[in-house]
């Protein structure tokens, strides 16, 4: 009989909604799904850094079982547990303990005797602990993370963030933001097959060396940065691209940079989830910029794209994705000199870059769909 698995976050993700499906496929977990916050009251589906709801629509709806809490079920967490535990779960894995109902199912659920696990992507990096909403942190996190039979970080450093503030280390399974490495990788390939057809379209040639990034025009994510690094690479490098994609509040000041370097910068805008890997297939580098980025979704889409990636240190993917030279570079946050240097070195080096693509895909594929489900057969295996 398979192990029954019930998945407790607040919404839908990119990636996540395909695993899941990819899960029930393999056929070797029961998998139930509760969104708790897609309603409504929380915004539905609307991205604030954005300003827009997301399109993914590469994702097919169904292919897993799914409960959305309405605003009946959110009022009564008592009755959400006594469902949950109906379901006869092996586990109950919650993403996050700030949400509220997920620390009040989390209560419920232990004292129910329930196993339960914690999904976070929290880093030392990226958390504040001054002030009074600081000490308070102190003060309850340690023991409230205790309370978790078992811990899922989505790498390396959420993994640190977990054993430093709880003070102990519990049984850990990594369940990072994966992405479908293989989808990535076959359509993306298709693109770059016509590489030169699409370039054409953009007003970009063969020789062009095409600098991407993919990313919201916000001030978390940093596209200024970028851009002060390749207007410096185009000065040098006539022959240097930017594609920028994306949208949101620094809308106006990323155009005004990017009408200084006509015809260099191509702003194609927001863009489906599905023309991602046209754009990546076209490219030679990924850039992700970000400051404050505890993972970074971007780097594991572009990677399982053949692209050479260069990271912030503030974007938590760093430790598991990039070997230093050998898949990508990582720069000091705001550090365009240094980014500059390093878009340089590809642009000049174009048989390392390949020869570094190469090892991206591979670094890729050791975090895809398949690592999740070991991952998660391991911890129900013990659960069980």
């Amino acid at each position: 009989m398979n192990p029954n698995l019930v998945i407790v976050q607040n919404r839908p993700t990119q990636f996540d909604e395909p695993l899941y499906a990819f899960i029930q496929k393999s056929g070797k977990i029961n998998l139930s799904v509760i969104y708790t916050q897609t309603g409504e009251k929380h915004g539905g589906m609307f991205d604030q850094e954005i300003g827009r709801s997301p399109d993914w629509d590469h994702v097919e709806s169904g292919g897993y079982k799914r409960r959305d809490l309405n605003q009946n079920d959110i009022a009564n967490p008592a009755v959400v547990a006594t469902g949950i535990v109906a379901m006869n779960p092996d586990l109950v894995l919650l993403s996050g303990y700030y949400p509220p109902l997920h620390a009040r199912l989390a209560w419920l659920l232990k004292k129910r005797g329930v196993r339960i696990g914690l999904r976070s992507d929290n880093t030392l990096e990226h958390s504040d602990f001054s002030g009074l909403k600081g000490l308070a942190k102190r003060l309850i996190l340690p023991r409230w993370l205790r309370r978790y039979d078992t811990w899922h970080p989505v790498g390396s450093l959420a993994r640190e963030y977990l054993e430093t503030i709880a003070g102990v280390k519990k049984p850990t399974f990594l369940f990072p933001y994966s992405v479908d490495v293989d989808w990535f990788a076959k359509i993306s390939d298709k693109f770059r097959q016509q590489r030169s057809k699409l370039r054409q379209d953009f007003g970009l040639t063969d020789k062009d060396f095409v600098v991407l990034g993919i990313m919201k025009w916000h001030e978390r994510e940093d596209p200024l940065t970028l851009l002060r690094a390749f207007d410096r690479l185009y000065q040098s490098h006539p022959e240097a691209r930017l594609i920028l994609v994306g949208d949101g509040p620094l809308r106006e000041e990323v155009n005004q940079v990017a009408a200084k370097l006509k015809p260099a910068v191509v702003l194609p805008g927001y863009q489906s989830y599905s023309a991602l890997p046209k754009f990546y297939g076209l490219s030679d580098v990924f850039v992700h910029p970000s400051p404050d980025e505890p993972w970074g979704v971007s780097v594991q889409e572009a990677m399982a794209c053949c692209l050479p990636v260069v990271l912030a240190e503030g974007v938590g993917a760093k430790v598991e994705l990039v070997e230093e030279g050998k898949t990508g570079y990582v720069f000091p946050n705001g550090n365009d000199q240094i980014l500059t240097d390093f878009l340089e070195d590809l642009l000049q080096k174009p048989g390392k870059r390949q020869e570094m693509g190469s090892n991206a895909l591979q670094k890729a594929s050791e975090f895809d769909y398949q690592y999740s489900i070991l991952q998660m057969m391991s911890v129900l295996a013990v659960s069980s």
